[in-house]
């Protein structure tokens, strides 16, 4: 019997079959696991922007704001002064006073229901979140919801304010069930 030098079509459509069905199967997983990798790389940018925050208050001795539009992904970084948030987007500066960003595309914040709302102190858009202060300490106990919508788990991010120490829970680890 003669050798062969390639694959039938038959065999081809074969491999290609169980290949699409392998994909099938591991893809919702995959959707899972990356809908929880935006969710904590968001919990990790507000993470860093609370470290920014608090860092640029000790370094400049005056209080800087973290702020929010509520259910959208933007955030604000900026000294806790009214010049800084009257507006719908307050003073954009470009000498790195002012820090803005949003989050991965998909992830929202949300206000915690249990947190005080505080004062804005101005007509603008934006909910403060967290103060820090020169002291590296924050005004009050502050935490925020960062959700992926449908596709996930949302995070929790707190800030304790006699020590500034942030922490990211997950809702399980909050007593919350889904």
């Amino acid at each position: 019997m003669p050798s062969r030098q390639g694959f039938t079509l038959l065999e081809v459509l074969l491999v290609m079959a169980i290949l699409v069905i392998m994909l099938a199967v591991a893809m919702p997983t995959l959707e899972g696991m990356m809908g929880n990798t935006r969710t904590r790389g968001a919990a990790d940018e507000v993470t860093r922007a609370w470290a920014t925050a608090r860092s640029r208050s000790i370094d400049n001795g005056v209080p800087y704001r973290f702020a929010v539009q509520p259910e959208s992904s933007k955030y604000r970084v900026a000294p806790d002064r009214d010049e800084y948030w009257s507006g719908d987007s307050g003073n954009d500066t470009d000498d790195g006073t002012v820090l803005a960003g949003a989050l991965p595309e998909g992830i929202r914040f949300q206000l915690d229901a249990n947190q005080p709302a505080m004062s804005n102190g101005s007509d603008s858009n934006w909910t403060p979140v967290v103060i820090f202060l020169p002291d590296g300490t924050s005004r009050a106990d502050a935490r925020i919801v960062v959700h992926p919508g449908d596709d996930g788990s949302p995070l929790y991010i707190s800030v304790r304010a006699l020590t500034g120490i942030v922490t990211v829970r997950t809702p399980k680890q909050m007593g919350i069930r889904p």
